[in-house]
């Protein structure tokens, strides 16, 4: 998410990138809190007979899953540069705001998971976090080895849960094939549980009133490591390319469309053969985790995905007729966090049984109508605060706590 820079020393590209991933992440986040977890992994886990189902799981498994996850990673990457940047320019100490304010992000990421949802970013942001700055200092081509090395080191381990598999015995192995295919009483279950009340839906996110399922925590800790390294490597990447001046659009136009139509001549047949797999083997468990299989494919799809995404919005940046689009983009990305936030509450409040207590109720074709909705409320929202105050309302309190002053927010 965004870093606390004033406004007048903020990068309008970095903003604009930031804004458009936190529009593709909402694709994705409204699954997740609107229908059991399974369908965010396949299109025969919930009401795979709706009209245009298949369709929209396609087209955002290929073009959205993990690819706007990768770029919030590669901008929170370079906005740690950036902060460090500007405080060193102001001969300002840069180690003990770094930790105080990610320590913070931690804290604010697990309020997020213990009460929002549980589908959180910020806890892995802000622990990644507190091992970059070590690395502040490194040239961009060793940053860019270290995020190669991660990376590869993502696909691995996501790959290698089928060797994990292996070694189960038949209820645990039974338990994980059955989580892509949840039966109707699993359903009637999870809908019951998120229909509660505020406290008893808290309760169940944190797992007060649940036992677990055998065999799943394992192949959990294996996926929770794969996400570690791959949010990780792609900040390292973020890191570099701001180091190289990529990401302040500094570099030759030329340069910006050969990235991006090579990042879609890579990235998208690695896409379209993860999501080949998936529907000819009907989104089997083997099939996602095999070291040639439908996760380790999209990791490296969502690479070259996401450096053609935002050479193409770097692109766009420069075009004056995208300019009023850009700058409602713009002033999203300024407010990252509160917008990230606002998400998560406007979808679990429709969602859950404190709210209207719509989970399990929408077809694939609402979500995307939802999606549409809260895209227009935030657009409009964002650039309307931004009048008004200096930061988004979430960015000011992390701003307080980080620097321990309070500064001014109106404008």
């Amino acid at each position: 998410m965004s870093n606390s820079i004033r406004l007048s020393e903020r990068i309008s590209s970095i903003d604009t990138i930031r804004g458009f991933a936190l529009l593709g992440l909402l694709t994705m986040n409204l699954v997740g809190m609107s229908m059991p977890m399974a369908a965010y992994l396949s299109p025969l886990a919930f009401r795979a007979d709706e009209p245009l189902n298949d369709v929209i799981f396609s087209v955002f498994f290929i073009f959205a899953d993990q690819k706007f996850m990768g770029m919030f990673s590669l901008l929170f990457g370079a906005s740690i540069l950036l902060l460090i940047e500007r405080l060193q320019a102001k001969g300002e100490k840069t180690l003990g705001l770094h930790y105080r304010r990610n320590f913070v992000l931690l804290l604010i990421g697990l309020l997020h998971a213990a009460f929002l949802w549980e589908g959180d970013v910020l806890m892995i942001y802000g622990f990644c976090a507190l091992l970059l700055y070590p690395l502040h200092k490194s040239s961009p081509w060793v940053l860019a080895t270290i995020a190669f090395v991660l990376l590869a080191a993502a696909t691995y381990s996501a790959g290698g849960i089928n060797e994990t598999m292996v070694h189960m015995d038949a209820e645990a192995l039974a338990n994980i094939k059955a989580y892509l295919r949840p039966t109707a009483e699993v359903i009637a279950e999870l809908k019951q549980n998120y229909s509660g009340s505020f406290q008893e839906v808290s309760d169940y996110r944190l797992g007060l009133d649940e036992e677990d399922v055998a065999g799943t925590i394992e192949i959990d800790l294996i996926i929770v490591l794969s996400s570690f390294y791959r949010a990780l490597g792609m900040m390292c990447l973020g890191m570099a390319l701001y180091k190289w001046q990529y990401l302040q659009g500094k570099l030759a136009l030329a340069t910006y469309k050969k990235v991006s139509i090579a990042g879609l001549a890579v990235g998208l047949p690695l896409a379209l053969m993860a999501w080949y797999l998936g529907q000819s083997t009907s989104w089997s468990v083997e099939s996602y985790f095999a070291y040639w299989g439908i996760m380790p494919l999209n990791i490296l799809a969502s690479v070259a995905l996401v450096m053609a995404y935002v050479s193409a919005i770097i692109l766009l940046c420069r075009y004056q007729w995208a300019m009023p689009f850009q700058k409602r983009v713009q002033a999203l990305g300024q407010t990252a966090l509160s917008n990230y936030l606002l998400q998560s509450l406007i979808g679990t409040t429709i969602m859950y049984g404190y709210g209207f207590g719509m989970w399990g109720e929408l077809a694939r074709w609402q979500l995307v109508l939802l999606m549409l909705a809260i895209w227009s409320l935030q657009l409009y929202l964002a650039p309307l605060w931004l009048r008004y105050f200096r930061q988004g309302p979430v960015e000011y309190i992390w701003r307080c706590l980080s620097y321990l002053s309070i500064p001014a927010i109106r404008r």
